[in-house]
């Protein structure tokens, strides 16, 4: 199996910084006004207040409102994200990869649904038997590290959740993964053919339209 190169990042990403305007206004799903703009930067202090002594400015999608986390209205070049898959339960003590999605140089992406199930017996659902995790290189993603220990299913993967959703960045590698939990109170779920689903919805943009300071 090939090993997938990471390119190497100096700094650290900042959850708090929107999408390029996935702002601080927060529309309704069917509001009116919910409309993608474009803006200009603003001219440097002391500029002439005649529009027509001033330069070109180049202009950028500016994103209004949460609904945008579940459509992309308004940016251009987005492409879907929808990976479901199912894999055999591991044994007791040992971690299964369900999904592995490398997000593509030049795109940024933003998951919006997750879904992970178990099918087959031998387990109860919020026990902690089994436990899924989602992860950005390996680790809990920014801002959403309630998905570190999930305990129970988000819905079937024909029937994702819809959650408040997070970003991935390029080159990074999303995974959702289950530990047959050797932990749990039945020590975890003897193997028997059992399978664990689970799926990915979202999509992804390029990055230059991503916030400047998006990384601190």
């Amino acid at each position: 199996m090939s090993s997938i190169l990471h390119l190497p990042r100096s700094r650290h990403f900042n959850p708090r910084v929107p999408l390029a305007g996935l702002g601080d206004g927060v529309t309704c799903v069917d509001a009116a006004a919910d409309t993608a703009q474009t803006y200009s930067e603003p001219a440097e202090a002391g500029a002439g207040s005649d529009a027509s002594d001033q330069p070109d400015q180049p202009s950028r999608i500016k994103v209004d409102g949460i609904n945008y986390v579940t459509f992309p209205r308004g940016i251009q070049n987005w492409e879907n994200i929808d990976q479901d898959n199912y894999v055999l339960l591991g044994a007791i003590g040992t971690t299964v990869t369900i999904i592995s999605y490398v997000v593509p140089p030049g795109r940024n992406a933003i998951i919006y649904k997750v879904a992970n199930n178990f099918v087959g017996g031998g387990w109860v659902e919020g026990t902690g038997d089994v436990i899924w995790r989602i992860l950005v290189d390996g680790s809990p993603p920014p801002g959403a590290v309630s998905y570190d220990t999930l305990l129970a299913s988000l819905g079937n993967p024909a029937s994702p959740t819809e959650i408040p959703g997070f970003r991935v960045f390029e080159n990074q590698v999303l995974t959702l993964v289950a530990l047959n939990n050797p932990a749990g109170p039945d020590g975890g779920v003897v193997v028997a053919g059992q399978r664990v689903g689970a799926r990915f919805v979202g999509w992804n943009y390029p990055t230059d339209i991503e916030a400047s300071d998006i990384w601190l």
